[in-house]
């Protein structure tokens, strides 16, 4: 009696969750397309660095230390040749590239402001000196002062807003990340010294000023919001 071959064995597919999450990885790719896309002013240079920061967070699985600093520039560098641009003069630039998608998010969030609110709003709570986002000795002792006005109630929410209208080294001239830095600062500085809640503090930052006055084009407005009864 002839004995049945054996069945060969089966080879191990990918995870399950392997699809899902390239979905979602592709959705979230083309999201950001159509944003850039329908902006105003269009900038290849931004793109192409959200698209970079994009293929980075895939190849490394979201994590730090698995690409170094010239692989991850190769990448930059090949995305910006797509788009008929030359390399990047500054090959220390990679820590803004991997908040390029975070900033784009702030368009996202940004939206939120359009919905029925009633806010009270603290400019200037804290000013930086030029091009920096560390936080001075007089713009602690002024958040110290205030501190108790800033403290969100039963259902609001504190909205942090940094600004910046110079380039610097420090952030590859980048001032919506400068901007973004600054109200990050801010918001640090008000959950380890005063012991605020983090998830009633959010931060933003201004993608273009509107104000000529120096110190108000560096540095971080605060806004109390409570939602209206008809946007919940």
């Amino acid at each position: 009696m002839a004995k049945t071959p054996p069945k060969p064995d089966k080879k191990q597919g990918p995870p399950a969750y392997m699809v899902s999450f390239a979905d979602m990885m592709t959705l979230i790719l083309t999201f950001f397309i159509l944003l850039v896309s329908m902006a105003k002013e269009q900038k290849p240079g931004l793109m192409a660095s959200g698209l970079g920061s994009f293929v980075v967070a895939i190849q490394s699985h979201g994590l730090d230390g698995i690409m170094d600093g010239k692989e991850k520039q190769e990448i930059f560098d090949h995305m910006r040749r797509r788009f008929n641009l030359p390399p990047e003069a500054d090959p220390e630039r990679q820590s803004a590239h991997l908040d390029a998608s975070n900033l784009e998010l702030l368009r996202t969030k940004a939206l939120e402001a359009l919905e029925p609110h009633k806010a009270i709003t603290q400019p200037m709570i804290a000013v930086f000196e030029p091009g920096s986002a560390a936080l001075t000795d007089a713009a602690r002792s002024y958040l110290n002062r205030i501190v108790s006005t800033l403290v969100p109630s039963s259902g609001q929410l504190l909205s942090l807003e940094g600004h910046a209208d110079a380039d610097n080294e420090q952030f590859s001239g980048d001032i919506r990340f400068l901007a973004y830095q600054r109200a990050i600062a801010v918001r640090d500085y008000l959950i380890d010294e005063h012991g605020l809640r983090a998830d009633r503090i959010e931060t933003r930052a201004w993608f273009e000023e509107v104000s000529d006055f120096a110190e108000s084009a560096r540095s971080v407005d605060a806004r109390l919001i409570t939602p209206s009864p008809s946007s919940k």
